[in-house]
């Protein structure tokens, strides 16, 4: 199936905005083996110690982002390293959080997709897989792979049912 179907997207401009939370350096070919696996580690961290509450000036409490930046040029998709961020969006920074990091993420244009419902981590997994295939006309322009972006809704709690939109940086 085209994922341009499966998923409903929208070519979107965001204004600058800054996220406080946790940050990792993952390595691609380490997140296909659940025992090195970080991005899953990084999450349930940052939920089951909620560190949500530490953040000061949340804009939309509980609304949970994950920023992907600081992509490797790597060519192999394993081969890949990067950055991310697991936090929320604030008002302003005057103290970050022992522990946590702050990261103001300029003005961009994204190409954002609606993605799920399904089962934590399945649908965010077969997302990813899909976008990987896709050519800059699906994306509405060439990804610039400096900022892309997982915004998860405060409302879910359903793990079995969650639903999440991702930003795919563009030029």
């Amino acid at each position: 199936m085209d994922p341009t179907l499966k998923y409903p997207k929208t070519l979107v401009l965001l204004d600058s905005f800054i996220i406080v939370g946790i940050q990792r350096n993952i390595i691609q070919k380490e997140e296909v083996d659940p025992q090195k696996a970080q991005i899953g580690k990084t999450f349930e961290e940052y939920y089951s110690m909620q560190l949500y509450d530490q953040i000061p000036n949340r804009l939309h409490p509980m609304r949970t982002h994950c920023l992907y930046f600081g992509l490797s040029d790597g060519q192999d998709w394993l081969e890949m390293k990067y950055t991310i961020v697991v936090g929320e969006l604030v008002s302003e920074v005057k103290k970050v959080p022992e522990g946590m990091v702050s990261i103001q993420v300029p003005a961009h244009r994204f190409c954002r997709f609606d993605c799920g419902p399904g089962p934590i981590p399945d649908i965010v997994i077969e997302a990813w897989q899909s976008f990987c295939k896709m050519n800059p006309l699906d994306f509405g322009g060439d990804r610039t792979h400096d900022y892309e972006l997982e915004v998860y809704p405060e409302d879910q709690f359903d793990k079995n049912n969650m639903k999440f939109s991702l930003y795919i940086g563009i030029q």
